[in-house]
């Protein structure tokens, strides 16, 4: 099925599932894992989504798929959505960079499932109007919750049995945690732990860590004279090679080029 809308398409097939060629589209690209894991190809690494995870890939950035599980759930999202939000409610007239990380947020999961199901049983016509009024929804979603270069703090939903890890990260995130101290603060083995939090938020604590230390230093990066080096460690990074890596996986740039070229 692909179902063309004033701002794009909805792509959902169960064919041509397996490896495709290289492609780079003037617009976002959302993907949704709703049967199975899926594998995509970027120029800074594979990049694997598992059930109910999304991948948001920018505009013109070079992808390709490698392998879908038994389905394809895939919108096209014009810029020009994205630019009203950030210029409306973030009083920017610029366009977010999503960061390159398969992520997991119930709202999004929900919301992709229910147009999913409809969409299914709609006209080609009930289903394009039905997409007018529900795409806007999605790119309020995706700027609240996907990772990226707008945002100062990571979104996250409430776990009851991890939120005593999950504030205190919050409340001292450039602290050296481990695993077991982690663990112990929710009563739990750090195997235990490990597994839960794999299970809540799609990606592993030490993974989720480094990107909320990440997402929390665009402030400083953006809107200080603070050195790149002295952000990188204000926000936990142990040295700067280790957040210039982090930061060049996500966006493909340093932190350097990113604060003198941000859009």
């Amino acid at each position: 099925m692909i179902t063309p809308y004033e701002n794009g398409i909805l792509l959902l097939r169960n064919d041509h599932l397996h490896e495709r060629n290289w492609r780079s589209d003037s617009c976002y690209k959302f993907i949704f894992s709703h049967l199975g894991k899926g594998r995509y190809q970027t120029q800074r690494g594979d990049i694997s989504i598992n059930k109910g995870q999304f991948y948001l890939v920018n505009p013109n950035e070079p992808h390709r798929q490698l392998e879908v599980t038994n389905e394809k759930f895939l919108i096209e999202l014009d810029q020009s959505l994205f630019y009203r939000v950030m210029k409306e409610l973030y009083a920017e007239s610029s366009i977010p960079e999503f960061a390159g990380i398969n992520y997991y947020h119930p709202q999004i999961e929900r919301w992709a499932s229910f147009v999913r199901a409809t969409m299914q049983d709609a006209t080609q016509e009930e289903a394009s109007y039905f997409l007018e009024h529900s795409v806007p929804q999605l790119v309020l979603l995706l700027m609240k919750h996907g990772p990226g270069s707008h945002q100062t703090h990571l979104s996250y939903h409430s776990s009851p049995s991890l939120s005593k890890a999950i504030e205190a990260i919050k409340d001292d995130y450039s602290a050296n945690w481990t695993l077991d101290e982690l663990a112990r603060l929710c009563g739990l083995s750090k195997y235990q732990f490990a597994h839960v939090f794999k299970e809540t938020y799609g990606i592993s604590p030490y993974s989720w860590l480094q990107l909320y230390r990440l997402i929390r230093s665009q402030e400083a990066l953006y809107h200080s004279n603070d050195t790149i080096l002295e952000i990188a460690l204000q926000s936990g990074f142990t040295n700067l090679s280790s957040y210039n890596k982090l930061f060049k996986k996500l966006y493909g740039r340093t932190p350097s080029h990113f604060r003198l070229h941000r859009h």
